[in-house]
């Protein structure tokens, strides 16, 4: 890899911010409002997403393979970025919108590096398998959402 040591750490201590804001966002959704598996990944969409990007942001450093590195990127632009415009800027929100701009952060802290390395074709397998493996993901987390409103409702009001 040509990263320089700045860019290194700043890609690690990006990661080490956003596992502990995901671990964080976690443990509020399975302790505080007691939500099961299936609820934490459609309500808490961004923590599985961050997790993916981890996953993908240890085995690219493991490996040096670029397949790695976008492999979450659909799901951390949808969820995270996206969820900056789509979340208000206020009350418990606060948090979460601290993890969507950490897991954006993230996602073009890759994007860069990605272009650094100018491993086009790993890049581009990886981001074919994170649309193969995550529009379906996607349509899951909306569906539910949509068929479970009330019980999202129900959750809000325990957070306000």
């Amino acid at each position: 890899m040509i990263l320089t040591k700045t860019e290194k750490t700043t890609g690690i201590v990006l990661a080490i911010l956003l596992l502990l804001l995901t671990l964080s966002g976690s443990g509020y959704f399975f302790f505080t409002l007691k939500v099961n598996f299936v609820q934490w990944l459609a309500y808490n969409a961004c923590s599985p997403s961050s997790l993916v990007y981890l996953v993908g942001f240890i085995a690219f450093w493991l490996t040096k393979k670029s397949f790695w590195l976008p492999l979450a990127f659909l799901p951390i632009y949808y969820f995270g970025t996206m969820g900056l415009f789509t979340f208000t800027w206020n009350g418990a929100n606060i948090f979460a919108q601290l993890s969507h701009i950490t897991m954006t952060l993230n996602l073009l802290w890759a994007g860069y590096t990605l272009y650094r390395i100018a491993d086009y074709k790993g890049f581009a397998q990886g981001l074919l398998w994170s649309i193969l493996l995550f529009v379906p993901y996607i349509a899951f987390v909306m569906y539910y959402c949509r068929t479970h409103a009330q019980e999202i409702n129900n959750l809000l009001q325990m957070t306000a």
